[in-house]
This record gives structure tokens, C-alpha cells and sequence, in this order.
């Protein structure tokens, strides 16, 4: 249990803080409950959800560990549904078999370890699902349109769940409420966090750039210097601008 908290604060701002970061210890490999607890910790970005205890990282860390063995329940459950369709099951049902495998590996890419077995048999099985609809399609051109468009969405899907915000965000767990996305996005690089934009609307990254002016202001205001987070907001009204 070595990992330690990680600020966004400056050097005069960081000593009063030390304290809450020295008794705070974070699992090497956390699960998404105690991954979001490391961005809250002490982060002023979260205000007062960022007080936090042992405790807290504990049962954080317990919650993730029953999540994961549901799972890995409901993935062996999913994959013997698929391995088990018949060559000539309707495309309404592979579409939604589909839809649940690529939740599954947005969950999975946030996992201890992000297991790397887990999310090849997902992209494999996805695969073969898109293999047998382009076949059952090659005399519709449209339809055959239609499931390109659909492979290089599921492309970005893969992508995008590389990155372990965006992860969070799609865990349908509801890992990162609505109320910590703003600070959370502010707490990424820059990478990160362009690749977390392409989940929202921009009327949703509009609202959250005036929210977020308000927020940096009054941390300023509270003696909280936190230019990264600074520059991730310039950064989103600049991908608004772009769209």
C-alpha cells in the first residue's frame, strides 16, 4: 500500500496539506472507488469532500473488491450467452450483446490491474459480432455503411477507455458523481482530458467551463494556486471553439 495522494498545489500551498497525505495510503493497483478517492484527497478542487481518512480509502477499497467479483460474474455470464448464439440469431440481439460487451470493457480498463486477458476477449468477441452482422449485411450497402461507422466508433470507444477518467466516468457504478466530474476533469493532464471531452455534449462542457471559472476563482480566492487546473480549463473552452 504505497501509493500516495497527488495535488495539484503549489509549493507554499502543499505544507498544509502534508499532514492528510503522510496517514493516507492508497493501494498500488486501486479499483475505481479508491482511484477517485486519490484525486478527492486533499485536492481543494473538491472542496470538503477532499477531508478524508483511512477509513474511507478502507471501505472504498472493500466496495471495489465486491464489485469486482460481480464483475467478473456478470462477464462470465455475458461471454457464455455469446459463445452459446446461434449462427442465425437476429441482429437486434447481437446489436444489444454488443452494447453490453463494450460497457464491460469500459468497466474492465478501470479494474486492479486493468487485466489485459479480460479486455482482448472483449474486443475478440466484439469482433466476431461485427464479422457475422457484415456478412448477414453484404447485399446492403447501406447496412454495410452503417456497421463501418459503428467499427470506428467501437475503435474510439477502445481508445478512449485507455484512459482511466474516462473509465471511471462509464462505470455505471456511478464511480465519479455528476457533482466531482468538473473537478476531476480540471485535476487531468491534457491528454486525459481531451480524451474524457469526447463523452460529453458541448452544451454539458459549455455549462461545466462557466462552472469551472467560478470554481478556480474562488479556490484562488481561498489561497490556492492550481495553474494546471487553470490550463485544462482554457484547454476545454479551446474545444468548444474547435467543434
Amino acid at each position: 500500500m504505497s501509493g500516495k495522494s497527488w495535488q495539484q498545489l503549489d509549493v507554499n500551498n502543499k505544507d498544509k496539506f502534508n499532514n492528510i497525505i503522510m496517514i493516507l495510503s492508497f493501494s498500488d493497483s486501486p479499483g475505481p472507488r479508491e482511484r477517485h478517492l486519490q484525486r478527492k484527497a486533499s485536492n481543494p478542487l473538491f472542496g470538503a469532500a477532499a477531508a478524508l481518512t483511512q477509513h474511507d480509502v478502507a471501505l472504498a477499497r472493500l466496495k471495489d473488491e465486491e464489485a469486482l467479483q460481480q464483475y467478473m460474474e456478470a462477464f462470465r455470464e455475458t461471454v457464455q450467452r455469446a459463445v452459446k448464439l446461434d449462427a442465425s440469431v437476429e441482429s437486434e440481439v447481437l446489436l444489444l450483446l454488443k452494447v453490453q460487451l463494450e460497457q464491460l470493457y469500459a468497466v474492465a480498463s478501470g479494474l486492479p490491474g486493468r487485466p489485459q486477458q479480460i479486455r482482448d476477449a472483449i474486443r475478440k468477441l466484439v469482433s466476431a459480432i461485427h464479422s457475422t452482422m457484415v456478412t448477414a449485411s453484404a447485399s446492403d450497402p447501406h447496412a454495410l455503411e452503417k456497421l463501418e461507422r459503428d467499427e470506428a466508433q467501437t475503435r474510439l470507444h477502445y481508445y478512449l477507455c485507455d484512459f482511466t477518467v474516462v473509465s471511471d466516468m462509464l462505470n455505471p457504478d456511478g464511480i465519479i458523481s455528476e457533482e466531482d466530474q468538473l473537478p476531476a476533469l480540471l485535476n487531468e493532464g491534457e491528454e486525459a482530458l481531451q480524451a474524457a471531452l469526447a463523452i460529453f455534449p458541448p452544451e454539458s462542457i459549455a455549462q461545466m467551463v462557466e462552472e469551472g471559472k467560478s470554481l478556480l476563482g474562488k479556490i484562488d480566492a481561498e489561497g490556492h494556486s492550481l495553474p494546471q487546473a487553470w490550463q485544462r480549463l482554457a484547454q476545454m473552452e479551446s474545444w468548444l471553439l474547435d467543434t
